[in-house]
């Protein structure tokens, strides 16, 4: 940010303008700030470092840039401006595509072309990122989908192998031009190479439909721009690779989700195979502690370890006698101290599984009350995990609503005068508050 306040305040500077002596005086100190200096030799300035040898490429970026904009400034070329507004773009991370348009834009103002394009090299081919002027002659459909090939083009290979301008003055004239029908109307034609790091990364070139368009000193303005576009090229390059990273990942990711809510599923039908009066019972506990969750505002990641949780809260029961699970008749104590050991055999087979550990102790805690007469701890209040307290409402409500082999599903009216009565005591308020306004409001369906 050092080197954008000083840019701004060479602006300043230029504004305030009032002879070179002060204005030279004033950019100097702004300098030394930074460890800069100026030298001055056969009219020109040259900015350089006190620390060469700890430069990086953004300190070798903003040198050229600090250099060209003075010399430009006084040379007055109406131009410098253009250079500092888009670096300033890149340096601010402006979208690649963006800032490719933006550079087209600009220089047609002072480098007239008839159109003009940037273009990615990949192995030994052009790709094309960014074009202008070819609406005009409607081919832009077949500049967004050309690829130009050393092999094929002469003007290409050229330039890549001497690093080097190259001027068409006349395409009627020039042996080695390729004719194409899309582009036949180009008379003269500009290609420079773009060079990041001693490579060639690309080129930006120009057309104009009148022969000798183009003069030697438009080179001298492109220039400037060139460690500007050989850094967005490289910065496009990373883009699209990070792009097709993140596309393959987010493939990957989603395949994963689907499969890993497929095993999740089979380990709550499992334990529903077990105990089939129950049949369901985890699934609607999920779909109404989901919505208490999304009702009290909880984050997409804490709903997503309700939903699994609650589907899951009752896989401990894989561990308890299949006889005293589908008992048609009242449990004595002896088996509801089995049934109640659930929530820890659930939590000590999901607290071993890493990508789902961290809903082991909401499963654990399911069966807590907040007046600490719930167990398997007999935590009390701020205690007991919010998700668990959830489930705890859930599994109430459904659990009194549906068929039992030893009694009868219980009227709604009854369930919710249950939660409505221990409101406070054994369960949660707020939690109550919101399954109570859910049901009210139609989302939740029994």
């Amino acid at each position: 940010m050092e080197y954008l306040k000083i840019i701004s305040k060479i602006k300043e500077e230029e504004k305030n303008f009032e002879n070179v002596e002060d204005f030279i005086f004033n950019i100097q100190n702004l300098l030394k700030k930074v460890s800069l200096k100026i030298f001055i030799e056969k009219n020109k300035i040259t900015v350089s470092s006190e620390n060469l040898e700890n430069l990086d490429e953004k300190d070798n970026l903003f040198i050229h840039i600090i250099t060209e904009d003075v010399n430009q400034f006084l040379e007055g070329k109406n131009y410098s401006n253009l250079f500092n507004e888009l670096t300033i773009s890149l340096i601010e991370q402006k979208n690649v595509e963006d800032l490719l348009d933006a550079i087209l834009e600009k220089l047609e103002k002072i480098i007239p072309y008839t159109s003009a394009n940037i273009a990615l090299l990949e192995n030994d081919a052009l790709y094309y990122l960014s074009f202008r002027g070819y609406e005009k002659y409607g081919v832009e459909d077949f500049m967004r989908n050309f690829k130009m090939d050393k092999r094929e083009f002469y003007t290409l290979k050229t330039v890549m192998e001497t690093q080097k301008p190259l001027f068409v003055e006349n395409t009627d004239e020039y042996p080695n031009w390729v004719i194409i029908p899309e582009t036949q109307w180009i008379k003269s034609h500009l290609m420079i190479p773009i060079i990041y790091e001693n490579k060639i990364l690309g080129l930006i070139s120009f057309d104009s439909d009148t022969p000798y368009g183009f003069k030697e000193e438009y080179i001298e303005k492109v220039y400037p721009l060139l460690p500007l576009l050989g850094i967005a090229l490289e910065n496009a390059k990373l883009y699209e690779k990070l792009k097709k990273e993140l596309e393959e990942r987010i493939i990957a990711e989603e395949k994963y989700r689907r499969s890993f809510y497929q095993i999740v599923k089979l380990a709550s039908d499992i334990v529903e195979m077990k105990d089939p009066y129950t049949s369901g019972h985890q699934k609607r506990v999920a779909r109404i502690s989901v919505i208490i969750g999304k009702e009290l505002g909880l984050s997409q990641e804490k709903i997503r370890a309700l939903a699994i949780s609650s589907l899951l809260h009752d896989i401990g029961k894989i561990g308890i006698p299949s006889e005293i699970l589908n008992k048609p008749s009242s449990l004595n104590p002896l088996e509801r101290r089995f049934i109640n050991i659930h929530p820890e055999i659930g939590y000590n087979l999901l607290r071993k599984i890493e990508i789902i550990s961290d809903i082991a102790p909401i499963v654990y805690q399911h069966h807590e009350r907040i007046n600490g007469s719930g167990y398997p701890k007999g935590l009390k209040g701020e205690e007991i995990l919010l998700e668990a307290k959830i489930i705890g409402v859930a599994d109430v409500f459904e659990a009194m609503t549906s068929h039992r082999p030893y009694r009868s599903a219980l009227p709604i009216d009854m369930a919710i005068k249950e939660l409505v009565e221990n409101k406070g005591t054994l369960y949660d308020p707020d939690v109550v508050d919101a399954f109570l306004k859910s049901l009210k409001e139609g989302r939740i369906i029994l």
